[in-house]
């Protein structure tokens, strides 16, 4: 992967860098008594304790500041009140427009990982004529109103793919069965692991409770929640997490 462009020094319009795959107030739920996670590392076996904000939870800034604070963050901000409920055992069945809530945040987390992973290169515009050149002041000014611009005939790699990435979720979002519901699932045995990438549609909310599409609610003894883990591991090409890994079956 190349690597990605630095804001000026200071970053003085406060622009998304950090950005997370999964985000911090989901791993937060994950947490032990020391505010952090257990991960393992599949390069080398090795085993850490992190927060909720370690870098490698996070791409370095591989898709726009509009598109982390505008288009994500409204995704975010659906789920993470009905995620609460969930947790709180106010809500467990879901009408046609929490399931959208659900799926839409599903189909995020799979992109943004999809992207993490991809090349930052410049997009190269065809029969256009070369934009105004712009300071780098100018520049960042102008991603941080959500706004676009030129290099020449290219666009930055980060504009491209927040483009991209809005696109790819809205393809995801109409291969999810809109019809099949979202079930809750409890583990009674065992805690769940959470992976890098995710396998399925399968979101871990807490460590004895997660998503799953299309699912009806269920209670998983630790037997079924090993072989739940089984897949979330192997789906995992970095790393996954928990609460405590020793209590993962």
């Amino acid at each position: 992967m190349s690597r990605f462009e630095k804001p000026q020094k200071g970053n003085p319009h406060r622009l998304a860098v950090a950005q997370h795959t999964f985000p911090s107030k989901s791993i937060a739920r994950f947490c032990g008594s020391d505010r952090r996670v257990e991960m393992f590392h599949m390069q080398g076996a090795v085993v850490r304790r992190a927060k909720p904000t370690d870098r490698v939870f996070c791409a370095r800034r591989a898709w726009d500041h509009g598109t982390e604070v505008g288009f994500m963050k409204e995704i975010e901000d659906r789920f993470q009140p009905l995620a609460q409920s969930i947790v709180d055992g106010h809500v467990s069945t879901f009408d046609r427009e929490l399931t959208h809530v659900i799926s839409s945040f599903f189909a995020l987390w799979v992109v943004r990982t999809e992207m993490r992973e991809q090349p930052v290169e410049d997009a190269v515009l065809q029969g256009v004529l070369p934009g105004r050149a712009w300071s780098r002041d100018q520049e960042e000014r102008l991603e941080k109103a959500g706004l676009g611009f030129q290099r020449g005939i290219t666009i930055p790699a980060r504009q491209a793919n927040g483009i991209g990435l809005r696109i790819r979720v809205g393809r995801l979002l109409r291969e999810i069965n809109p019809s099949a519901s979202w079930g809750v699932v409890r583990a009674s045995g065992g805690e769940f692991v959470v992976p890098d990438r995710p396998a399925y549609p399968f979101i871990p909310i807490e460590p004895t409770l997660a998503l799953a599409h299309p699912a009806m609610n269920q209670t998983l003894d630790r037997i079924a929640v090993g072989l739940v883990n089984q897949q979330l591991r192997s789906a995992s090409p970095h790393y996954y997490f928990a609460r405590d890994l020793a209590a993962c079956p």
